[in-house]
């Protein structure tokens, strides 16, 4: 006992010199890929097995600007994340009453029914999911694409406003019901501002999900609804390594402009759970 504890006390003494050790070979190993991909979207002339581009450039941007029609592929995600963001959040706002305000009988299993397709492997949904669309007609359509979409992005949606609903104060609704409010003005005068956190929340998390997502885009889409993952993946078996890099770093943009906003202007514990207590 006595030399196990000899060896563990420089540990102890050390510890946090190992915490913080652990800590920044966990940031690098998240960081190093997207820096990588960052180097390449601008390096000229890297081949071999150089650590860094002999030469920066930006003529790779301007080239995936040109080949990849970047513009009309951004328009058609932009439509195709409006669409689901729009949808989900009703079915979140809908739903997520019924669970958060109701007792429902077998909520759990409705619950796993809607989670679902988060659960099991993205491929196996996807290509049921393009059976049925390709009989209804909806493949290479904004709102075929946008509907897969909602299948991954409402429970996200349900999730978050089902917790906001639940955070509710019965008595602020109570009062309202006492000073004569129906249930509409109930709704849009005292519910609606008290969940906007919450539907601000369920947009964010709704809108990356649809922008981000790959497999059902993939099983969906057509020449006219064309997304930046799959215009990337794509470039990819176009042999394009610098564009496809260029392509990579214009994806991942938004998401980390929104995650700047959640840290810097957004207060997360306000957003999941609305004003609970309020």
């Amino acid at each position: 006992m006595r030399i196990l504890k000899l060896y563990l006390q420089p540990l102890w003494n050390a510890r946090l010199l190992l915490i913080y050790s652990f800590l920044a070979g966990f940031a690098i190993l998240i960081l190093a890929p997207f820096l990588m991909i960052s180097l390449r979207s601008v390096g000229k002339g890297w081949f071999g097995k150089l650590w860094f581009p002999p030469e920066l450039t930006l003529q790779w941007f301007q080239s995936a600007i040109d080949i990849g029609n970047i513009p009309e592929v951004l328009r058609n995600t932009a439509i195709i994340a409006a669409i689901a963001v729009a949808i989900s959040t009703a079915i979140g706002i809908l739903s997520g009453w019924a669970f958060g305000r109701r007792h429902l009988p077998g909520k759990e299993m409705l619950m796993a029914i809607i989670l679902l397709p988060r659960m099991i492997p993205p491929i196996t949904y996807a290509l049921g999911v393009a059976k049925i669309f390709y009989g209804l007609d909806l493949v290479n359509t904004y709102l075929g694409v946008g509907l897969a979409h909602v299948s991954l992005c409402a429970p996200y949606a349900i999730l978050v406003l089902s917790s906001t609903f639940e955070a509710l104060d019965e008595r602020v609704l109570e009062a309202a019901t006492v000073c004569g409010a129906n249930t509409l003005k109930s709704f849009f005068y005292v519910i609606l501002p008290m969940i906007l956190p919450g539907i601000l929340a369920s947009m964010i998390f709704t809108f990356t999900t649809s922008y981000n997502e790959f497999t059902l885009t993939l099983m969906t889409y057509g020449p006219d609804t064309v997304t930046m993952a799959v215009r990337t993946y794509l470039a990819i078996g176009e042999g394009y390594v610098e564009i496809t890099s260029a392509m990579a770093v214009i994806l991942v943009v938004p998401s980390l402009v929104i995650l700047a906003m959640i840290q810097g202007g957004i207060q997360p514990e306000k957003l999941i759970g609305g004003f609970k207590g309020v």
